[in-house]
């Protein structure tokens, strides 16, 4: 992926957040067919086809993340951001694939009761957001996009807990199978939440050295 000098690194980070991005996508697919609009099946349908670009990508560019030993140093800089990222975004299409799974094992169960439905699509909601600005600021300089983030992040765990309140509330009790795929559902959405920081923070590293 990376080149030599500005233009290389410039192409570098455009790869990167077209990654996150395609990531992003399945995830949008899977979630709207969980928690959203769209049937469960053909959510998950969709979702697949989304996965499988994005596994395809990650291996097509993952033999274009060394460029030599005898790098330039911007170059062996670019290599510890790009793989770092790359790192990210590999654990993002595992969690891509788990939501699939997940979409897959209730293809046949009732929908979530409203209740849980809405907290759950609202995390849903903003961990897309997130992954948006991450992919955002490997290409930009987007000081602000980084500090919503750990808003963001941090709006995840909120959300988290209240889902939480709710299945251990007792006054209107999920049944256990919907309180298990719930929480489960609620766990991957806090991984990408911590995802897209982390994309953000190495895309701050990138940054301060100079790397645009």
């Amino acid at each position: 992926m990376a080149g030599n000098g500005r233009d290389g690194q410039r192409r570098l980070t455009g790869e990167l957040a077209e990654l996150v991005r395609l990531a992003s996508a399945a995830m949008s697919e899977v979630m709207d067919g969980l928690t959203g609009s769209a049937a469960v099946a053909e959510g998950a349908t969709a979702a697949d086809k989304a996965l499988a670009e994005l596994r395809e990508r990650i291996e097509e560019d993952a033999a274009g993340v060394l460029p030599g030993r005898t790098a330039q140093r911007s170059d062996r800089h670019a290599i510890v951001v790009g793989v770092h990222v790359g790192t990210e975004v590999e654990c993002l299409a595992d969690l891509a694939e788990q939501l699939l799974r997940l979409a897959w094992s209730r293809q046949s169960a009732e929908p979530w009761p409203e209740r849980l439905r809405l907290p759950l699509r609202g995390m849903g909601e903003v961990v897309l957001v997130m992954l948006a600005k991450a992919a955002d600021t490997l290409e930009a300089e987007a000081a602000e996009a980084r500090a919503d983030l750990l808003a963001e992040q941090h709006e995840v765990a909120q959300r988290q807990r209240l889902l939480y309140e709710l299945l251990l509330s007792g006054a209107e009790p999920a049944g256990a199978g919907d309180s298990a795929d719930a929480t489960l559902l609620a766990c991957y959405y806090q991984r990408c939440a911590d995802h897209a920081v982390s994309v953000a923070r190495h895309a701050v590293l990138f940054s301060a050295a100079g790397g645009r």
